[in-house]
């Protein structure tokens, strides 16, 4: 029997807090706060038994935060949480989503939801605050750790949609309930005590929330940024339900009953319409989805994706290659260690460049400290795969050049690295040879005399004089895999020359060519892309445009009544290179620039500043695409430079890199909402579509692409220099003038373009990646205990030589000289490469971005027999099958899956 209470309105007080972890102040001063925040809710909670529950913003990292202080705490604390009266998880931080890797997400859920469990259980709610845009796969990877449902502040347009809630899809098809929090996190912020303060604020909330919601169920959320729970509380709601409780009902609810709550609902009475929207959330004006932040200090995006390539894209698929192979353990305790380090910057007002400087000077201290710790581990991987390929067919002296690779196409890049010879040896030529014994063309950029640092875990460092090469060679490497060099010293070997430097630039514009493309440079700088294979020409590639912002960290907003500026003066050639590897021009030139805006941030000065600009393009002889470095001496304030590419046509579509898919996006996306900047975001490379082939643009740290009004250009963001952290006032907050956003002083940015016909959006992130990650090598002696030197000891002793160990690996079979540790047949896409979170062997995700089923076969470098998929979290979610050669798997369009490999015995 249905009972009266039951037609009521109800309405949900949900008790919070959201914390941003470090923003207006750093972290260490909010941590003082939260200490304080969860000492008082938790005497709360002991005091108040009618104060039912309050959620700690949907995340763990502030437990660790707080344990961190209050380690005695521990167990009153987990004993609320299993109680279900603080709720916490499934991320670990709440971080931005587009300007971070698909897997960052994943591993932030992982390490969320672990903690969650091991404290009670993880909140079972796609809780997504305050991102700044949602990336269109989040149904699916809420989905793939159990949750049909999403909370979010951003990204959706209510009076598009006219409704709250919608069913968001992802690509695939993966579907949640999402719910839009239409008047904020903070509608019930917090409620007066007094009657008569108390009964007209909650009839204006009422109102308003009756306006938007056709379901009878209302989410009233009680709190906001940084605040403590409502003390008070259990009271107030107690005056609610006496003012109003005849027509009402007064909770005091979670999200997780709130939620269910409302699906019953809306199945119950299915005539209420609920929208059907897919893919990203991007909607409504600038300050709503704050645009701005794709490009706020460039140096912490940089730093950022420099830090992915590392982790993600070497340091563990190269610790699975050696695991493997049973030559190195994989050490799953430090990765765990520098994932945790590495996502601390991610919440959203940290890698998104828009808190106080202070907060971006410990993330780049924290940046510093993962590169050492990534590069550590990278080091000793490629050493120990170095070591154990086998040295048959080489002499004494000789070396051994590791080349490897992790990306999922066959590289033959030309690449930098640095050899050694002994300076004993008085090494004066040298040959470079294939496993096949064919000589190797490289170019010495610069030799020197040197001296090394030999470290050892059982001798005191040793000094070491060498003879340093510093060359360049063209490395042909199969994907996944590594290709070893013979260096032969005291042979002659291919040494290319260079054909023609800058002083033969004065006859005319540099022009760069090999058998795929022709590029020819313009007296301003930009340049023509001719594709040899289609006889495409694409002229007015590659200009500066340069414009005014008087907007903050978040928005950029231009300056009224300015014109954009195109770089229009001649510049001056520095160097043109040819030879048998690359074809590379440098140019430079000085933009005289407005010095701030004015004083009432309505104009820029009339005072000009030098900003120095200097490019370098560079065509290696057998590549498709163009390589651009950008260097720029910034000295002026409150503007922003961006890079334009015009193309010979109207683009009807955009292809994006984006967290595990291709986005495919109209030219003119987002223009409705009426932004100043349409500023739309990509992840390692962007391509503007004409009615055959198009334009691929990859950058490096570089996230923000605009298509311009003529259809026909788009804008990549290089830079954007302001200090504000919200909306400019004439007389600024003390605390929101933040210099460091002025982004003054010396950048290098990396792009290249790629001229495209028939190429799949597969195939083109794949080399996007290749051309983010690049090549790494490793040059191991063969058979010469002199490179170990070190002293065995300090004092005067009879030991004059050094300590040795035997290789572990000794007895191990040796690897061949070129391999492929990982075959992948098929369209997907890799996402990571890693061992289990159980450690019982190696996982690999894929993601297919295609539109249309793939069907792909794994191949393991080693004694696997039995796969298995699993959900994002690695959960079982199929039985295991066997294998002999390679794992069979059909993917379907836009799908994520996560494969197992174990030596399991199936029963």
């Amino acid at each position: 029997m249905i009972g009266q209470e039951d037609h009521k309105d109800s309405f949900h007080f949900i008790s919070h807090t959201h914390w941003d972890r470090e923003w207006y102040m750093p972290f260490e001063n909010l941590r003082f706060r939260l200490v304080r925040l969860i000492d008082n809710l938790m005497d709360l909670l002991d005091n108040d038994p009618h104060f039912s529950y309050f959620h700690l913003d949907g995340q763990t990292i502030v437990l660790e935060d707080y344990f961190a202080i209050r380690p005695e705490q521990r167990s009153r604390l987990e004993a609320f949480i299993r109680q279900g009266r603080i709720l916490i998880g499934p991320w670990y931080q709440q971080n931005d989503l587009f300007l971070t890797s698909a897997e960052s997400t994943v591993r932030n859920l992982i390490e969320g939801i672990r903690m969650s469990r091991a404290l009670g259980g993880e909140m079972k709610i796609g809780y997504l605050p305050d991102h700044f845009g949602l990336i269109g796969q989040m149904p699916q990877i809420l989905n793939q750790i159990g949750i049909d449902n999403s909370i979010f502040g951003r990204g959706y347009d209510y009076e598009k949609h006219n409704s709250p809630y919608a069913r968001w899809k992802s690509p695939d098809g993966s579907e949640v309930l999402g719910i839009l929090m239409t008047h904020w996190y903070n509608n019930a912020q917090r409620l007066p005590e007094d009657p008569d303060e108390l009964d007209g604020n909650f009839r204006l909330m009422k109102d308003r929330e009756e306006k938007v919601n056709p379901v009878p169920h209302y989410l009233m959320m009680n709190g906001v940024d940084h605040l403590e729970a409502q003390e008070n509380l259990s009271h107030v709601l107690d005056q609610l339900r006496r003012m109003f409780g005849d027509e009402s009902n007064m909770i005091h609810d979670n999200l997780p009953n709130y939620v269910k709550t409302v699906q019953r609902y809306l199945a119950d009475h299915s005539t209420i319409p609920v929208p059907v929207i897919q893919g990203e959330l991007r909607e409504r004006v600038d300050y709503a989805i704050l645009g701005g932040t794709l490009s706020s200090r460039l140096y912490i995006k940089q730093a950022n994706v420099e830090c992915h390539d590392l982790i993600e894209k070497w340091a563990e698929p190269l610790s699975v290659w050696c695991a493997l192979k049973g030559l190195d353990d994989y050490d799953s305790d430090y990765f765990r260690y520098l994932w945790k380090l590495y996502m601390e910057n991610h919440p959203h007002d940290s890698i998104c460049g828009c808190s106080q400087d202070a907060v971006h000077d410990h993330m780049m201290d924290r940046f510093v400290s993962v590169k050492e710790i990534a590069n550590a581990i990278i080091d000793k991987k490629l050493t120990t795969i170095a070591k154990q390929v086998s040295a048959e067919g080489y002499d004494k002296g000789d070396q051994k050049l590791l080349a490897a690779n992790t990306s999922q196409v066959e590289s033959s890049v030309t690449l930098k690295t640095v050899v050694y010879f002994l300076e004993e040896d008085h090494v004066d030529r040298f040959c470079i040879e294939d496993e096949s014994g064919r000589s190797i063309s490289y170019r010495i950029a610069e030799t020197k005399p040197s001296r090394l640092h030999v470290i050892s875990p059982i001798n005191l460092p040793g000094v070491l004089s060498v003879r340093r090469y510093d060359i360049e060679l063209q490395a042909v490497v199969p994907p996944m895999g590594y290709r070893t060099y013979r260096i032969r010293a005291h042979t002659d070997g291919h040494v290319v020359e260079d054909i023609n430097r800058a002083e033969s630039a004065s006859t005319g514009w540099p022009q760069l060519e090999n058998d795929k493309l022709k590029v020819e440079v313009q007296p301003n700088g930009s340049f023509t892309i001719t594709d040899k294979e289609t006889g495409l020409t694409t002229p007015n590639l590659g200009q500066f445009e340069d414009s005014g912002d008087r907007g903050d960290l978040y928005v950029y907003t231009s300056v009224s009544g300015e014109a954009k500026k195109l770089w229009e003066g001649d510049i001056q050639v520095v160097d043109v290179l040819s030879n048998d590897l690359y074809e590379e021009c440098t140019y430079r030139f000085v933009w005289e620039l407005p010095v701030a805006l004015t004083e009432d941030y309505t104009a820029r000065q009339a005072e000009l500043v030098p900003c120095t600009f200097q490019v370098t393009l560079r065509l290696d002889k057998s590549s498709s695409q163009l390589n651009i470095q950008v260097d720029m001496d910034n000295r002026a304030k409150d503007h922003r430079i961006r890079y334009i590419c015009t193309l010979p046509e109207k683009v009807a579509e955009v292809w994006a890199g984006g967290q595990f898919d291709v986005v495919r996006r109209a030219w003119d996306e987002g223009k409705e909402f009426g932004r100043d900047c349409n500023a739309q975001p990509f992840w390692k490379w962007v391509a503007p579509l004409q009615s055959r082939g198009g334009l691929a643009l990859f950058g490096k740290g570089t996230h923000e692409y605009e298509m311009m009004d003529d259809e026909r250009s788009i804008a990549v963001t290089l830079l954007r220099c302001v200090e504000n952290i919200n909306i400019r006032e004439s007389v600024a907050l003390e605390t929101d003038i933040q210099a460091k956003g002025q982004c003054i002083g010396k950048h290098r940015i990396d792009l290249a373009i790629r001229p495209f016909t028939s190429e799949t959006a597969t195939r083109l992130y794949a080399e996007a990646e290749l051309f983010h990650q690049g090549l790494r090598t490793k040059a191991c002696p063969v058979n010469d205990a002199r490179w170990e030197q070190g002293r065995a000891w300090v004092q005067d002793s009879e030991l004059t030589g050094t300590f040795t160990r035997p290789d572990p690996n000794k007895d191990r079979p040796p690897l061949e000289q070129k391999h492929s540790f990982v075959e992948i047949t098929g369209t997907a896409l890799v996402s990571a490469i890693k061992w289990a979170e159980d450690r019982s062997g190696p996982v690999i995700r894929v993601y297919n971005v295609e539109p249309t089923a793939s069907d792909l076969t794994v191949s393991l470098s080693g004694a696997f027999n039995t796969m298995e998929l699993t959900n994002l979290l690695e959960e079982p979610q199929a039985d295991a099958v066997r294998y002999e050669e390679a794992a069979a798997r059909t993917v379907g369009a836009k799908k994520i899956e996560t494969f197992k490999f174990t030596t399991r015995p199936l029963v």
